[in-house]
């Protein structure tokens, strides 16, 4: 309630006038902290850097201030309230139910203990004959903790339109077909940060129920990039707090936008994943960083920024924080490999969970849970190897050196049913020979013991 009294009753101002004040301070905090990105290490190994990116995050949160769009009023807190928001929130949480429940903790930097794996393709739009047996490749995949799995434009043949009835039947139909892959995959009680297919406030209401996203599950509620949010997304915020279900803040600053370069949008992260916390309750958080130019999270700019922030939520902020994997290629190519290493072993090393993979940064259906599991295994192989930052850089540009030529041009691969067999919804044979193909190169150039990761690793 006091949330929203200061979305009606904050300083007003017009949209781009508070755009040029973010471009303004974030230019301005970089050079007062000495904040650079430096391409040749994409894994942040200072940590002077990451308490930076968190002092420069909390000062922007603080002085700018989270603009609502449907008011434009900002909604200011102060830094001690910020900070509050912190020490009140959980530095872990159990998620899911009975025997598939997991305890999803605040990593740290060089963190031995195994991460806790979010499978999916986040963001994409999945055809609706497809989405169960999609979901059901990630589902069957015994190191694949909890999923996060695409959403539904179209339903019954009839495009959905925000705002419309078409958007809460989506919802609910996704959040149906995902407990049914879960029913089938033997693993009814698997966490998931569902709802994808809520772009308002709709389709988010019509699944707050234990019949679609349990009180064990969560929604993601987004921070209008940059620093923004509006009556959809705090009516989500109120109604799942009021509910039980966890929310969980994604932060997805655009490099090249009004937060200016990697230095400015690492800035914008934390204060978005700082004022998410108090503006939407949330228990964890999701760190995805754009590129205005490039796709994916696995480009060299988007990697150093989601190494900083997850540094310094990690050091600073002890809550539990998930790194996007979404790749430039899709699945059925070799180059899909190499990026979901490189992200993977950026992320956990830097103290953050991976979450992915979303080939084709989400733009078509071609991925599978093979690629799901190879990101298992990458991340359970850091952790084993208690890899240092230093060492993890140099095996992400070994990495970046196969993949980063064709970022521009990106291979897209292959849709679902060219992979798996729809029927049995397991992978063909040339999509599991092209995995255990790359599995072993990338385990022989990286020294990551990937062969011994198995099932006992769940």
């Amino acid at each position: 309630m006091d949330v929203l009294d200061l979305a009606e009753s904050g300083p007003y101002v017009e949209e781009r006038e508070f755009d040029l004040r973010v471009a303004k301070l974030c230019r301005e905090l970089a050079d007062e902290y000495d904040i650079r990105y430096e391409p040749e290490r994409v894994v942040v190994e200072d940590d002077s850097l990451a308490d930076s990116v968190f002092e420069a995050g909390l000062r922007l949160a603080s002085e700018v201030g989270m603009y609502c769009l449907s008011t434009k009023r900002i909604i200011r807190f102060s830094e001690d309230q910020l900070l509050e928001g912190l020490l009140s929130a959980p530095i872990s949480l159990a998620i899911g139910r009975g025997r598939d429940a997991r305890v999803l903790y605040a990593r740290r930097v060089e963190d031995e203990r195994r991460p806790i794996i979010f499978g999916g393709q986040p963001g994409a739009s999945i055809p609706e004959g497809w989405f169960l047996p999609t979901a059901l490749s990630y589902m069957r995949e015994p190191l694949i903790d909890a999923v996060n799995h695409g959403r539904l434009d179209v339903v019954g043949g009839r495009k959905v339109k925000a705002r419309s009835p078409l958007e809460a039947i989506a919802t609910r139909r996704e959040l149906t077909l995902l407990r049914e892959s879960a029913k089938r995959a033997g693993r009814p009680g698997i966490h998931l940060l569902a709802g994808e297919s809520s772009v308002t406030c709709v389709g988010a209401l019509a699944v707050a129920s234990e019949r679609y996203l349990r009180t064990s599950d969560a929604h993601l509620i987004g921070v209008i990039c940059e620093l923004k949010t509006d009556y959809d997304r705090l009516t989500k915020a109120a109604c799942f707090a009021d509910y039980g279900a966890l929310s969980a803040t994604l932060a997805d600053p655009l490099i090249g936008g009004f937060a200016g370069g990697p230095e400015g949008a690492a800035i914008c992260a934390v204060a978005s994943l700082l004022l998410g916390r108090l503006a939407y309750q949330s228990s964890y958080h999701v760190c995805h960083p754009n590129h205005i130019r490039v796709a994916g999270t696995s480009n060299p700019e988007c990697l150093w920024v989601a190494s900083s922030v997850g540094e310094a939520m990690a050091k600073r902020a002890h809550t539990p924080i998930l790194g996007s994997v979404w790749t430039a290629s899709g699945a059925g190519t070799e180059e899909i490999f190499y990026e979901v290493a490189a992200a993977t072993v950026a992320n956990v090393v830097s103290g953050s969970h991976p979450a992915g993979v979303s080939s084709t940064s989400g733009t078509l259906p071609n991925a599978s849970g093979l690629e799901a599991r190879f990101m298992a295994e990458v991340a359970i192989a850091v952790a084993k190897s208690r890899l240092s930052r230093s060492e993890s850089n140099e095996i992400v540009r070994v990495l970046l050196r196969r993949y980063a030529p064709s970022l521009g041009e990106p291979k897209l691969g292959r849709p679902f049913p060219e992979l798996y067999d729809l029927r049995t919804v397991a992978p063909k044979e040339r999509w599991l020979q092209l995995y255990q193909k790359m599995k072993r190169e990338i385990e022989g150039i990286t020294g990551l013991p990937l062969g011994s990761i198995d099932s006992r690793d769940a």
